[in-house]
């Protein structure tokens, strides 16, 4: 690195820790991954905010980084404010914010690219821990400023939530929210005649936080889970029954569940029966499960894949090497709980572990970013953002963001 680039590199580290409003970009970074490709990591914002979401929000055929309450427009990542600088107002008819030392929140936990209203715009769903609501930012077209603020429902705490593909269609495009019950939402037109969110129980049992989707049984129906359950996918998953089933997830003792982020449903050892991908939120450790069957009766045997570094809060799964199978991408979260976690000051990293599928499974663990103060939060979208043929990350925190990180794989 240039003296230059590294003098403006630690200006914009230096900025980001005094303000929480929009600085462009001004240097990028080279950062190899361990015996992997290299990334190019670009700063496009440093807005202290939660979860980030990728898309075409201006149809012009190039994806879009959204992190509340900015969307950054593609090539050039210019900002366009679409939601209030002040946040939600709760129940008692307060805001939060973050301050300059990682401390608070900002009441927005969810940043999903998806078109609402059917006006062939994407739209953001979002959704909030302290005002308790999930809502939607209408997209008002590349010409609009800020974007009405749609509430959906105000009916408890959300941590966050993803899309999945909940009924089975192939395309990822229904919600599971991560709250105490168990629920769904998809875009849809609402009893009152209006396109909105339509919500489908699953059950009303109080869960742990954390949850995913896929087919755990393999009878071709995407199932529910949670740490402590999940529930068998029923023919119509809109109108029909979802059997509860037990399950324990995460760090702690064997039989015992916690608060995980993603659980990814995957064949991880190639023996024809779907394991889960999850790891403890808060506490230290990332596993795989290995499922065996004694007739129709599942148990789990846990694996670990690595307790080095503790709050993986967000987790995803895709293809680094284009090698067929998937690998795991995510990072450790900044000030989960205010600096209250175990090694909540540890260095923040961004990591890779590829995977060696197979009888004898294995992760091998690339570490993209170390010690640049960039890490994922609640979300971690993997997706070729340049359309270059390899797979780039994008992360937010409440350390300011966003940051994409530009794979240079294809290119070398």
């Amino acid at each position: 690195m240039n003296t230059l680039c590294h003098t403006q590199s630690r200006l914009i580290l230096s900025l980001m820790l005094l303000a929480a409003v929009f600085v462009p970009s001004v240097c990028s970074l080279s950062v190899a991954a361990s015996g992997g490709p290299k990334f190019i990591t670009h700063r496009i914002g440093k807005f202290r905010s939660e979860a980030c979401g990728v898309g075409d929000f201006n149809n012009d055929g190039k994806l879009d980084i959204v992190a509340s309450p900015y969307w950054y427009e593609a090539p050039d990542w210019k900002p366009h404010q679409f939601g209030s600088l002040e946040g939600k107002v709760d129940e008692k008819g307060q805001t939060h914010a973050v301050d300059e030392k990682g401390i608070g929140y900002w009441d927005d936990f969810m940043n999903l690219p998806l078109d609402v209203d059917g006006d062939g715009f994407l739209d953001v769903v979002t959704c909030s821990w302290f005002s308790r609501q999930i809502d939607w930012y209408r997209n008002t077209g590349p010409k609009g400023r800020q974007w009405p603020l749609i509430v959906g429902e105000k009916n408890g705490n959300y941590e966050c939530g993803d899309l999945w593909d909940i009924d089975g269609d192939g395309k990822k495009l229904e919600i599971l929210a991560h709250t105490k019950d168990t629920k769904w939402y998809e875009a849809g037109i609402r009893a009152d005649g209006k396109r909105g969110l339509i919500r489908h129980d699953v059950s009303k049992n109080e869960r742990l936080f954390g949850g995913g989707v896929g087919d755990v049984n393999g009878d071709g129906r995407p199932d529910i889970l949670r740490p402590d359950a999940w529930y068998e996918g029923p023919a119509d998953p809109r109108n029909g029954s979802w059997k509860e089933h037990p399950l324990a997830v995460g760090s702690l003792a064997e039989g015992k569940a916690e608060h995980t982020p993603q659980i990814w449903v995957y064949d991880v050892d190639a023996d024809g029966l779907n394991d889960i991908v999850t790891s403890s939120a808060h506490a230290h450790g990332i596993f795989w499960y290995e499922q065996s069957r004694d007739g129709e009766q599942i148990s789990w045997k846990q694996h670990v894949i690595d307790k080095s570094w503790s709050q993986v809060h967000s987790i995803t799964l895709a293809d680094m090497d284009n090698d067929g199978d998937l690998d795991l991408f995510t990072g450790k979260r900044f000030f989960a709980h205010n600096g209250n976690d175990p090694d909540a000051h540890a260095p923040l990293g961004i990591y890779c572990y590829e995977l060696r599928r197979g009888a004898s499974v294995g992760w091998k663990k690339h570490v993209i970013s170390l010690g640049e103060h960039i890490s994922p939060s609640l979300s971690i979208p993997v997706v070729d953002l340049d359309g270059d043929g390899d797979l780039d990350i994008v992360v937010t925190g409440k350390w300011g963001g966003p940051v994409y990180l530009e794979n240079t794989a294809k290119s070398n």
